[in-house]
């Protein structure tokens, strides 16, 4: 079986959608399928071994040239900058980072669509990237998509950003869309990297393999005394991050890992911060997890069985995972203007007087464990080829 796999594209560094195409293609290639991407080569892109990459376009910030985009996210990033406007929805996010642009969807789809056909695939899965799950319509293959709960139309939506995409559909043939999350709906399924419990969606099309991969030596019984944190390109800076934890811990019996890819890395006594960590390694020996509700960052957390506090800023998803959580008591939900080193003093002391946050991540974590992960997403992927 050949398949091609379409990672969406952003300029701002982000873990998740790359990192979820890599778990994805090493999982068919070890059974024995033939794997190609069309992805964009921006910031969070890297070569797979024996994975051929086709062409495809970096999108730019609202659509302004590639160059100016990178040079404003680099000095955001140098300074600590963090934006201050909410993500209203995933259309409102697809719009900011130029994805729905007229011109770049047009030359998004058209270079899929010459992937397509050079590969000639069997299948597709498109990680969040409605460009090609349109290529698929037009070249008539089948293709999975990722989604998630506020994904949907349903939850939030911008249908004054689809003005482009429906140009290009309609010149194509295809019927316009109110919205262009509309456009998900078009694939023949939709792969859910979590649990029902924490994204609650019916439908045959609808398949839950909870996190793609899962980690190892969860159950530590070891003590408990390390308190990390990865805010990402969250709404707080790194800065912000490093003083209040800092303020709030220097001296105490924790050890405090701090992760950031914009700050120089140090160690001060107990306060240790670098670029990336080995959080396989950290996590079993956690109390608690600082982070900016990214998909991963939820899922890692809840696998181990680690508290929470979540702050998520203006971002929709982010805020609908930090709310899963909280409805879970697996954590809590911190709002940015809450950020300071006596609150989170404060929640990691609950955190360690009330077991039931732990109880309760560990039960939701072995919950997402026996979904199946990637191996139930590329057996999904193949059932659909012989349909």
């Amino acid at each position: 079986m050949k398949v091609l796999i379409s990672p969406m594209s952003a300029m701002v560094e982000t873990k998740g959608p790359f990192s979820r195409t890599a778990v994805l293609a090493n999982e068919f290639m070890e059974r024995g399928h033939e794997v190609a991407l069309c992805a964009p080569e921006d910031n969070n892109y890297y070569s797979i071994n024996k994975v051929q990459n086709y062409y495809a376009p970096v999108p730019s910030p609202l659509g302004m040239p590639v160059f100016i985009g990178r040079g404003m996210f680099k000095l955001f990033q140098s300074v600590g900058f963090q934006p201050k406007k909410k993500a209203n929805s995933f259309e409102d996010i697809l719009h900011f980072i130029g994805a729905i642009d007229r011109r770049y969807f047009r030359k998004d789809v058209s270079s899929i669509r010459k992937a397509i056909q050079a590969f000639k695939p069997d299948v597709m899965y498109s990680e969040f990237r409605i460009s090609a799950i349109v290529a698929a319509r037009l070249e008539k293959v089948k293709i999975a998509t990722g989604f998630s709960y506020p994904v949907q139309k349903n939850f939030a939506c911008n249908p004054e950003y689809s003005k482009g995409v429906n140009q290009y559909l309609q010149e194509n043939g295809l019927d316009k869309v109110e919205s262009v999350l509309e456009i998900f709906d078009w694939a023949d399924f939709k792969i859910i990297p979590s649990s029902y419990e924490l994204e609650p969606m019916d439908g045959e099309d609808v398949v839950f393999v909870g996190p793609l991969s899962a980690p190892r030596g969860t159950n530590a019984t070891i003590a408990k005394n390390k308190i990390i944190a990865y805010m990402g390109n969250g709404v707080i800076s790194p800065r912000q991050v490093i003083n209040a934890l800092t303020k709030a811990f220097a001296g105490s019996d924790y050890e405090v890992y701090i992760a950031s890819e914009q700050v120089k890395p140090f160690k001060t006594n107990n306060i240790v911060v670098g670029k990336k960590f080995d959080f396989s390694k950290l996590m079993p020996e956690a109390s608690a997890y600082i982070n900016h509700g990214g998909q991963n960052s939820i899922m890692t957390g809840l696998m181990y069985g680690v508290p929470q506090i979540v702050c998520p800023g203006g971002v929709f998803e982010r805020r609908y995972n930090a709310s899963s959580v909280a409805k879970l008591n697996a954590g809590v939900f911190l709002e940015a203007n809450d950020f300071n080193s006596e609150t989170l003093k404060r929640i990691v002391h609950d955190f360690k007087e009330n077991p039931a946050y732990a109880n309760n991540a560990k039960q939701a974590g072995e919950k997402l464990l026996s979904l199946g992960g990637v191996r139930k997403a590329v057996q999904a992927m193949e059932n659909l080829v012989l349909k």
